[in-house]
């Protein structure tokens, strides 16, 4: 189960805008080679997915694929995630990969 988290612009550094689809297509690019082909094809769509912070959505919100400001991957510090942004303040994040 994935847990989204109450976040601030101090706790994560927004990247690009993204869409459900897009979201997956760069969370498949991160671990897609990792996961076995039976496996890909069992997984829900992504806005099954993205459920709970689709719902935490108002109408003017924009998902934003972002990370943690404490990011150093070659040292496995910090993470990559998704993030729900409300007038350019990110206000909930979810975790899609750890370093």
């Amino acid at each position: 189960m994935q847990t989204d988290r109450a976040v601030t612009a101090e706790d994560i550094e927004l990247l690009q805008v993204t869409t459900p689809q897009d979201y997956r297509a760069w969370h498949m690019a991160l671990i897609g080679g990792l996961l076995p082909n039976d496996l890909r094809d069992r997984m829900p769509s992504p806005e099954e997915e993205l459920k709970t912070l689709l719902d935490r959505m108002q109408p003017d919100d924009q998902l934003w694929l972002a990370r943690s400001r404490v990011y150093e991957p070659g040292l496995l510090i910090g993470n990559l995630g998704v993030a729900v942004v409300r007038n350019g303040v990110p206000i909930w994040y979810r975790i899609a990969w750890n370093h």
